[in-house]
């Protein structure tokens, strides 16, 4: 392509040459007939005016020459100094397309691949390519990616580390590391083993250059990427774009790799709970209603050996049968309760939340108090139930972990939001341990609590040391997917 703009060029240099002496030649024609026109005009012969038009014919002579010399010697300089413009712009142009499709190929990568490990080690190619565009040689070149694991950087990708830095990790955002990640546009250092988090790493003793690009998107901070040479180098704002636009790249990829990672836990973590919930439904079948019936069939049995011997003991043996059948109906009714409530969906949240004080009451001596129930109906049926169901696992877990003997139930709105509160006087905990550990007794239910929460964009907060007792609030934006539709038409009824 240089060459053949080179030739297109050369020979508009030579046109523009032949257009230069065919001007000339008519200026010398005109100059000529100039001076016969005024010849004739005079009376007089061209004879007389031969030596003038002698010393004007060697003058353009000379002056043609003078051009074509000079003009010979412009135009091997501008042909020159043009063509390697030309080969300049012209290698400019096959590098940005080199990286545009190094870019788009790694695009292309990472669209296709929900792996940190891919995204990552991609990133680092495409990075670690501009470099060896500058003349680095892949032998004087290394390269990192660190992404965070659990406040610390760790190495998950590299290139040319030396073994003993693949286990090492990077404790504080310091140096080269935290302007970069401050900024969030890549950061350069010429002293490397100077700097504190790298000089940490003997891998960057020797390099003379190190650039280091955060991999952040606002306040989601997954890590960042080091590329060092051992050769002093300028990047120019161009190689700053491509790596700011690999970054971006590389944020986005992670940010899914991240989601995709986070629904796997999410799944297993329902089917985990899904199966718990099987096992606990299984235990306390095994461990009621089974155990009653076995019971009842029992009495039956021995009721038919009373009936003929003793017809006194068999009626007061049918009362016990008929108790304990009463007994076990009203259990079983208790367990299709807590798995869906049907008074919840016929009469609303507080008469469903009046049911389960009502058996709280019956079967242990707490007092529950609820205030504000009428606020409830406000809240559309999905946001009812998530919100009984928070409730009754807070309940729950006052009545066997709290030893209450007292529990206030409250709702009220303020502006925008609706609280839910349930307060309670009992023994208290240390929320962080529990919350900290699956172990500890309760841990999963204020999981559930919290996650059941989060699906009506609403929030949870719980406070409790121990021995002073428990609160856990609920807080849930009044927007329009919570409120039924005849208390929202843009905007929540007051």
């Amino acid at each position: 392509m240089v060459e053949k703009l080179s030739k297109h060029l050369r020979r508009a240099f030579l046109r523009s040459y032949f257009l230069f002496f065919i001007l000339l030649l008519l200026l010398a024609a005109g100059i000529a007939g100039f001076f016969y026109l005024l010849a004739l005009l005079n009376g007089q012969t061209l004879m007389g005016w031969w030596p003038t038009l002698i010393v004007m014919g060697v003058a353009l002579g000379i002056v043609a020459l003078l051009v074509l010399v000079v003009g010979s010697s412009l135009n091997r300089r501008v042909y020159k100094a043009t063509r390697s413009l030309l080969e300049e712009e012209y290698q400019r142009l096959r590098l940005a397309d080199s990286r545009a499709r190094a870019l788009q190929a790694m695009a292309a990568t990472l669209r296709t691949t929900l792996s940190f490990e891919r995204v990552v080690d991609a990133a680092l190619d495409v990075c670690s390519r501009v470099v060896r565009e500058m003349g680095v040689p892949t032998r004087a070149l290394v390269g990192a990616v660190f992404l965070y694991d659990r406040n610390q950087l760790v190495p998950v990708a590299t290139r040319s580390f030396i073994p003993a830095d693949l286990e090492r990790r990077i404790e504080r955002e310091a140096g080269i590391i935290g302007i970069a990640l401050e900024k969030v546009e890549p950061a350069v250092t010429y002293t490397p083993k100077d700097d504190p988090a790298l000089g940490r790493l003997l891998t960057f003793q020797e390099c003379q250059t190190a650039v280091c690009i955060p991999l952040r998107a606002g306040f989601q901070i997954f890590g960042v990427m080091v590329i060092g040479s051992e050769q002093r180098l300028q990047f120019n704002q161009g190689q700053i774009d491509h790596f700011n636009a690999v970054a971006d790249q590389a944020v986005i990829a992670l940010q899914n790799a991240q989601l995709y990672q986070d629904l796997r836990a999410e799944k297993q973590r329902l089917v985990q709970a899904d199966e718990d919930a099987r096992k606990a439904l299984a235990r306390d079948l095994h461990d009621g209603p089974t155990q009653s019936i076995a019971a009842i069939a029992m009495r039956i049995n021995y009721l038919r050996t009373l009936i003929e011997r003793d017809p006194d003991q068999a009626m007061v043996e049918l009362d016990k049968i008929e108790q304990l059948a009463r007994e076990t109906s009203q259990e079983v009714r208790g367990m299709l309760f807590t798995l869906r409530p049907l008074v919840l969906e016929t009469e609303g949240l507080a008469a469903a939340l009046e049911t389960v004080i009502n058996r709280i009451h019956e079967a242990d001596d707490v007092q529950v108090r609820m205030v504000g129930d009428e606020q409830t109906e406000i809240l559309n049926e999905r946001a009812q139930s998530v919100v009984f169901s928070v409730i009754e696992e807070a309940l729950g877990n006052a009545r066997k972990y709290a030893e209450a003997d007292q529990i206030d139930l409250r709702f009220w709105r303020e502006g925008e939001l609706f609280i839910v509160q349930v307060q309670d006087d009992g023994v208290g905990f240390d929320v962080d341990a529990v919350s900290s550990s699956y172990s500890q007794r309760g841990s999963l239910g204020l999981v559930n609590m919290r996650e059941r929460a989060e699906r009506i964009n609403g929030s949870l907060r719980i406070e409790s040391t121990p021995g002073t007792g428990t609160t856990v609030t609920m807080v849930i934006p009044l927007e329009e997917d919570v409120v039924r539709p005849q208390a929202y038409n843009g905007r929540i009824r007051r």
